[in-house]
């Protein structure tokens, strides 16, 4: 086949792909991001002077022996045959030695940061990276893993986005064309060494990958084939603050204190299958940790406990519901697995989370599919953000170095 369509899902992922995960219970609140904005995609370009910040709590409020590493992937994320010398400019294992107590909380935690590329290590290839942190000095006690981008920037990517106004099957869809300009590059064969990976809303569980294009011309590769380029537009995420204690912001309906812990009950949800669309400004599935009245969220904004409900008057007869978005790690666990109430005639789930502005939605998965729209609807006209990472394997180099990254959005022009 020309062309490759391809999903990855939590549930279902090809042996040796790796993924962001969080290995310890007493772990929460794993984030990466480029430095100065919190809910960016973790991307930064090769030899410049760009960090990425990573951040995460341990409930355990002790003081551990926490180092990390980074290792090398292919553009599917399995690890490469690269040796570390290949691809790091320094100290192959690195300790993490910058960490606070959380001030005036009623959960006690201890905040860890990393900020890197830094003077102990520094990526020397462009491509994919997975960032590793483990306990007490062996690898095999992994705490943490999480995917980052190194970018060379060498290919122009040009690209739109068409809300598709067509009866059928067609008419939900957003298409995209790309186009590639290769000129003053030497690399061999673009056309047929080149990747394309496509991503929705920044989570790796909706992406298309192409590997051969639709047209070659000159220095120029174009992708516009619309049966493959297309993604379901989804529906926009619903959302809730729980940045304040003392008031109900944002979707939230009662805040209670109960055994020495904050209970935030969400005002209740419904399917929207067969809803019209209305627009909702939003973040499209991430988060951001916020607190009222505070000057530094990461260490004084306190863990509570979240109460989602979807409404519905009996249960499924297949499948099962998870509250899904960056607010679990877009993974479909027995944490985020709702349960049906029968007196209430809704299904209900909590989450542990750390005070902030969230986004969430709900996805039926039946037989280790998900389905992201068979709660929440699907409509064209949707605001969703799309990444294209443009790979190239290097033959000589023996890795897929990412040559371009552009974000594109559906509806901002």
């Amino acid at each position: 086949m020309l062309l490759s369509f391809t999903f990855l899902v939590n549930l279902v992922f090809a042996q040796g792909i790796i993924q962001d995960k969080i290995y310890k219970k007493n772990i929460k609140t794993a984030i990466l991001h480029k430095a100065g904005d919190e809910i960016s995609f973790p991307v930064i370009g090769l030899k410049s002077s760009n960090k990425l910040i990573l951040s995460f709590d341990d409930l355990d409020a002790d003081v551990k022996s926490y180092s990390y590493t980074i290792s090398y992937c292919n553009s599917d994320w399995t690890v490469s045959d690269l040796h570390q010398s290949e691809y790091i400019d320094g100290y192959f294992e690195n300790q993490m030695d910058e960490y606070q107590s959380s001030f005036n909380t009623t959960v006690n935690y201890t905040h860890y940061t990393l900020s890197f590329p830094n003077e102990n290590i520094k990526p020397k290839l462009s491509g994919n990276y997975i960032l590793k942190v483990f306990e007490n000095n062996d690898t095999s006690q992994k705490v943490i893993t999480k995917r980052f981008m190194v970018v060379e920037q060498m290919v122009l990517i040009e690209s739109s986005v068409r809300n598709t106004g067509q009866s059928g099957y067609f008419y939900n869809d957003q298409e995209l064309e790309i186009k590639l300009d290769f000129s003053g590059t030497e690399l061999y064969n673009p056309g047929s060494n080149t990747k394309l990976v496509i991503l929705k809303n920044y989570n790796w569980e909706e992406n298309i990958v192409v590997l051969k294009p639709d047209m070659i011309r000159e220095n120029e590769i174009i992708y516009d084939n619309y049966n493959i380029l297309k993604f379901n537009g989804g529906n926009e995420f619903h959302y809730f603050n729980t940045k304040s204690i003392e008031y109900n912001v944002e979707n939230i309906q009662s805040i209670d204190f109960i055994d020495n812990m904050y209970h935030f009950l969400l005002a209740p949800n419904t399917d929207r299958t067969f809803k019209d669309y209305i627009y909702e400004p939003e973040i499209n599935g991430r988060f951001k940790i916020d607190i009222s009245g505070r000057t530094d969220p990461t260490t004084e904004a306190d863990y509570a406990y979240v109460y989602f409900t979807l409404k519905m008057d009996v249960p499924l007869q297949t499948g099962d519901i998870f509250v899904w978005g960056a607010l679990t790690n877009y993974e479909f666990s027995n944490e985020s697995k709702m349960v049906y109430s029968f007196e209430e005639k809704a299904y209900e789930c909590r989450l542990f989370l750390k005070q902030g502005y969230y986004n969430y939605q709900y996805v039926l998965v039946d037989k280790g599919k998900p389905d992201y729209t068979y709660i929440e609807g699907n409509h064209a006209q949707t605001e969703n953000d799309y990444i294209i990472l443009v790979y190239y394997h290097d033959f000589r180099g023996n890795c897929d170095r990412l040559m371009g990254v552009n974000e594109i959005n559906s509806v901002i022009k």
